[in-house]
Formats: structure tokens, sequence, C-alpha cells
């Protein structure tokens, strides 16, 4: 029984631990202007359609963006700046079947189908206009939840 409780007490440690590395901020060193998702449709063959979620934003210093947490995804950003704004965007892309994957009654057929993609656990309980950015401030990874996320027009890669 001892044992048990001396082996119980690292493991709580490292679950709590965890769990508030996760904490939302209340507030963020950057102001937001406008969230937008937009779905993208075609492309390449064989590539993946997908959402680009846009955040501008503003703030008098210099944000270190590293993700974005949105529909059960998460997707690495990137900043920009789009008619003199300061942009953050991440593109989360579809799931869906690629069109080399064969399916056939006769299971030997199918030799050579990549695996289903594994479900991302994700932190955070979204709504589906909520989207959740990561953001480096000093050595901590801090999170802050943007609700509202506007839905634009699809758009047609080429």
């Amino acid at each position: 029984m001892k044992l048990f409780k001396l082996l119980s007490l690292p493991l709580l440690l490292v679950t709590l631990t965890k769990c508030a590395s996760y904490k939302l901020e209340n507030t963020a060193p950057f102001d937001v202007k406008s969230a937008t998702s937009v779905s993208r449709i075609g492309g390449r063959p064989g590539s993946p359609g997908g959402t680009e979620v846009k955040i501008v934003y503003s703030s008098d210093k210099e944000i270190k963006f590293d993700s974005m947490f949105y529909n059960n995804k998460k997707a690495k950003t990137r900043t920009f700046t789009e008619n003199k704004m300061n942009v953050v965007s991440a593109i989360f892309y579809s799931t869906s079947a690629s069109n080399d994957t064969q399916m056939h009654n006769d299971a030997s057929k199918e030799y050579g189908n990549s695996a289903p993609a594994k479900k991302e656990d994700i932190p955070f309980t979204l709504k589906e206009n909520e989207v959740v950015i990561s953001y480096i401030e000093g050595k901590k990874t801090k999170y802050f939840k943007i609700g509202n996320v506007k839905t634009g027009k699809p758009v047609m890669m080429q």
C-alpha cells in the first residue's frame, strides 16, 4: 500500500502540472481587430483542401505566435503584413482520403493504402466559431481564446 501511495504522488503531480500548462489568459499583449475562417477548395491534384484562419491584430511590441487550435485541430502559425495590417494565420488541412486510396471488395487489392490519420487531441473545448492562439512570452507559452470567428467566402485555389 505504501508503494502505491509513493508511485501515485508523482503521477498526480504530472497530471496536475499538465492541466495547468493550458490555462487560458484573460488578456493578451495584442489587440484582435478581426478573425476570419475561409475554406480553401481545389489546388494541386491530391492535395487536401482545408480552412485558413486569419487574425488581424495590433500590438505595441513584437509577438511570437506559435500555434492555433480550431475545429479540434492544431496548426502552426505564420505572421505577415497585409494592407499595412499585422496578420497571423494558420491552415487546417482536411483529413479526407487522398486520390491514391484504393477501396476494393478484395482486401488484398487495398495493399499500399495509408492508415487513417489519428484524431488529434487538443486541450481545449471550442465552439465552432472559436479559436485559441498560443504565443510565447519570455520563456512561457500562453494561450488566448478568440470568439466570434467570422466565416468568409470559400477561396478556389489554383
